[in-house]
């Protein structure tokens, strides 16, 4: 194949799903190659295709597939598990890439965590090099770790700690990627908590703020938490539509974009508590500190049995986010959004959607297409 292609990594995760759909809607005249893993080509192309199938069918589907080509990659391994010619192909077509992957678990031992987020970023960071093409990067907003008070979009590491090694190597990879923008185009992009859809709720990705929802959703009114954290929710739309707009701006290489609710539009989690509480029909919660009930655990694990159980004991790792104090300025990315229509919306306009969805779709286990 000889077309040029903008190149993404991470379609077969959440955002990078909708993100594909966005860019195939959107820009009709862009061609794709999307960067899958697999154990073999097969399974590869399985699971690119699977991305597409997962919204379209019929004659759409089939556009579509013309646009896209699957590449079967592995970010883990030196020009990036393909071929040199292979490579050197890629990096002739490639106009632009945008890097979503990346490991997403709170657990992952630290070494194991740099080998996907740092080193994966490093690999991808090298094909855009050889491209001569730019370089768009999804990080997070929690890179900030620790901290308290309004992190700017300018800063990045401050002696900040961390509450897991997916927070820490987000930042190790950030690093590397500011280190490039003297040599290289490169945009950061820092989303916060990534909810589902503002219109429809649709998501296929339920944590962080879903595992408390799923906790009020089975009458237990004990959660971990302060009724004021901060709780920075956004649509998954509204990060899409940004990035594929700010992608293509002409600000200063290296420029950082919070794609947060910010101090005009983030809720606390006492105000969705009470959302999720009155659309369940259950009792309020009543918040204790996360560190007692950590120490609770034994209490919990003898009195509490089937889903009930696993669902507080899988999504302990989420509390340090049911306690923060923290505000993402988005001045940089507003003015950079102004006039477009594209904003950050209240969390009053959406929160009801993502309700409806997690309970008709069973926060996840009626739904068709799971995250891959």
């Amino acid at each position: 194949m000889s077309d040029p292609v903008l190149v993404v990594t991470g379609a077969t995760g959440f955002l990078g799903r909708e993100l594909v759909h966005h860019l195939l809607a959107a820009e009709p005249t862009t061609r794709l190659a999307l960067l899958v893993r697999g154990r073999d080509e097969a399974q590869a192309r399985a699971r690119g295709a699977e991305v597409l199938r997962d919204r379209l069918s019929g004659e759409a589907l089939a556009a579509a597939e013309r646009r896209v080509e699957i590449v079967r990659a592995d970010l883990e391994r030196d020009n990036l598990g393909l071929d040199n010619a292979t490579y050197a192909g890629l990096a002739g077509r490639a106009t632009g890439v945008i890097h979503g992957a990346a490991s997403v678990s709170f657990s992952l031992p630290l070494e194991q965590a740099r080998a996907i987020n740092v080193e994966g970023t490093r690999r991808v960071l090298d094909l855009a090099n050889a491209a001569e093409c730019p370089f768009d990067y999804i990080g997070t907003a929690y890179v900030a770790g620790d901290r308290s008070g309004t992190a700017l979009e300018t800063e990045l590491d401050v002696g900040q700690r961390f509450h897991n090694t997916y927070e820490q190597t987000k930042l190790e990879s950030e690093k590397l990627v500011r280190a490039r923008a003297g040599e290289q185009r490169v945009t950061i992009y820092r989303p916060s908590i990534i909810v589902g859809d503002s219109r429809t709720g649709r998501t296929s990705s339920f944590k962080v703020l879903y595992w408390p929802l799923k906790i009020f959703s089975r009458g237990f009114r004990w959660a971990p938490g302060r009724p004021d954290a901060v709780m920075d929710v956004v649509p998954s739309d509204f990060v899409v539509q940004a990035i594929c707009h700010l992608r293509k701006q002409t600000g200063p290489s290296g420029q950082a974009y919070h794609l947060c609710a910010g101090r005009e539009h983030a809720a606390t989690l006492e105000q969705l508590s009470t959302a999720a509480s009155r659309f369940f029909g259950c009792k309020p919660a009543v918040f204790v500190k996360p560190d007692l009930f950590v120490r609770a655990r034994p209490f919990i694990d003898r009195f509490t049995f089937g889903k009930l159980r696993r669902i507080l004991t899988t999504g302990r790792v989420y509390t340090p986010y049911l306690s923060l104090q923290l505000w993402f300025d988005t001045s940089h990315t507003r003015a950079a959004l102004a006039g477009t229509g594209i904003a950050a919306p209240g969390v009053e306009d959406f929160f009801l959607n993502q309700l409806r969805f997690a309970r008709d779709t069973d926060f996840g286990k009626k739904l068709a297409h799971p995250e891959a």
